[in-house]
């Protein structure tokens, strides 16, 4: 029997009991397991900072974790976070320039601003396997520009691995986020993001062909797909790349210590913000990046300019918008979490716009801060956000029906009051870095319990 009951792929809240995990905790069955997260970076990013986190609370359910990074951002010492040199012994500082250099030489030119591309080989990861900590699960995360698909067959023979998918690149023909395509579940090619896609059988065609061969070579038994949405769960079993895995769905988890409501006057104060201001806050690693729909967020603020005190604020890399009339204050990217969560308790609604989007942190960060949000009803986004309870959502692409939903905030303060407590209650039930690390727990001991029955037999 199952010691990781699936979860519900439905987009209505996730509401298992977890009496499996909690009794693997009880019973402390995880202690003494080694698992190895590997990500691109350490922190820097949305994936990566899920990834850390997880990492940081697997303590608490009896696991061992450490972190293998091709770059380390982060400012706190840890011992237990490894940086990748594809070089050693030569000095670390030799391998992570060439990293930098591998990232940006193999990239293709792709026709999307803001968005990505990464092909399925890279020139540094062919020594990831020999540099790997000895554990006894493998967890890969966001891995792109690090992972080198045919070394894959041999990390899956040496120890079981987990693969974590933040976005939809494991399973595509090069694309992180494919858009209206859905070619990926066939065979790819005539890609409408690659600038130099040559036709039906262009690169990203030959990219997923060598995928596809290379994941033959993986048994199923020793790959466990987890995805912290039901939608990229259902993309990824309608990918003719992991069709025949297992797919869970095991949403990612806030320390609810870091994030939590504050005061917003001390919250604008501390971001130099004003006192009487409405404000909308808008977040994205780069701002500029289509796919987070800035350009709608700006079109939707065509119904709410009459709105007394409106400003808009922005955090994130990129140039701030402009638009006229429109007040608006761009803070950069802010990565020390004391301020995001003062940038959270700041704001009146958090808009999340996006056209397609995994399960974002920016969302359960806002909730837990007790903000409202306001999106787009797209992938995980339409999961977290229970409609009508903790914000609002409008169909995709709406940027009318948008704008109606941020008036509809920004002019009831009962209503945005009731919210932010819905928003707390709910990170506090489904979204717990506790209850993540739990998950996790019990789906590593899963696998190494399948590996002890099969050398068994």
């Amino acid at each position: 029997m199952s010691l990781l009951a699936p979860l519900s792929l439905s987009p209505s809240p996730v509401t298992d009991d977890l009496t499996p995990a909690t009794r693997l905790e009880t019973a402390g069955c995880a202690h003494g397991y080694r698992v190895t997260q590997i990500s691109t970076t350490d922190v820097r990013g949305g994936a990566a900072l899920a990834a850390h986190r997880l990492h940081r609370a697997l303590g608490g359910a009896g696991v061992r974790s450490r972190m293998l990074v091709a770059q380390r951002f982060g400012t706190v010492p840890d011992a237990d976070i490894v940086e990748y040199n594809p070089f050693t012994p030569a000095p670390s500082a030799l391998g992570r320039a060439f990293f930098r250099f591998g990232r940006r030489w193999h990239r293709p030119p792709i026709s999307r601003a803001g968005a990505y591309f990464s092909p399925e080989w890279t020139l540094t990861g062919w020594r990831l396997v020999s540099q790997l900590p000895e554990c006894d699960v493998v967890n890969m995360h966001w891995v792109a520009d690090l992972l080198d698909y045919r070394t894959l067959p041999r990390l899956a023979a040496r120890v079981p691995v987990v693969w974590t998918f933040h976005d939809m690149n494991p399973f595509t023909g090069g694309c992180h986020y494919s858009g209206a395509c859905a070619r990926f579940c066939e065979s790819c090619g005539s890609c409408p993001q690659l600038a130099t896609s040559s036709g039906e059988r262009d690169m990203t065609h030959r990219i997923l062909k060598r995928k596809l061969g290379i994941l033959k070579r993986v048994p199923r038994h020793r790959l466990a797909v987890v995805c912290p949405s039901a939608w990229l769960a259902r993309e990824a079993r309608s990918s003719v790349l992991f069709r025949d895995f297992e797919v869970r769905v095991i949403p990612n988890g806030l320390d609810l210590q870091q994030y939590q409501p504050a005061d917003p006057a001390e919250a604008r104060a501390r971001l130099g913000l004003p006192a009487k201001a409405r404000i909308v806050l808008f977040v994205a690693d780069q701002i500029e990046d289509r796919r987070k729909g800035l350009a709608q967020l700006l079109e939707a603020f065509g119904g709410v300019r009459d709105v007394p005190n409106l400003l808009l604020v922005t955090l994130g890399q990129g140039r701030s918008p402009v638009l006229a009339d429109l007040p608006c204050r761009h803070l950069g990217a802010l990565h020390d979490p004391a301020l995001l969560a003062a940038a959270y308790s700041a704001a009146d609604v958090f808009a999340i716009p996006s056209l397609q989007d995994n399960l974002p942190n920016t969302i359960l960060e806002s909730m837990a801060c007790g903000t409202p949000v306001v999106g787009f009803a797209t992938g995980g986004v339409g999961e977290a956000i229970a409609d009508g309870q903790t914000g609002l959502l409008a169909p995709v692409g709406d940027a009318p029906a948008l704008g109606t939903a941020l008036r509809r905030l920004l002019e009831d303060d009962r209503l945005r009051r009731q919210m932010a407590g819905e928003a707390r209650a709910r990170v506090e039930k489904e979204y717990t870095v506790r209850l993540q690390a739990l998950r996790y727990a019990a789906l590593y001991h899963e696998l190494l319990q399948e590996r002890a029955g099969a050398v068994a037999a």
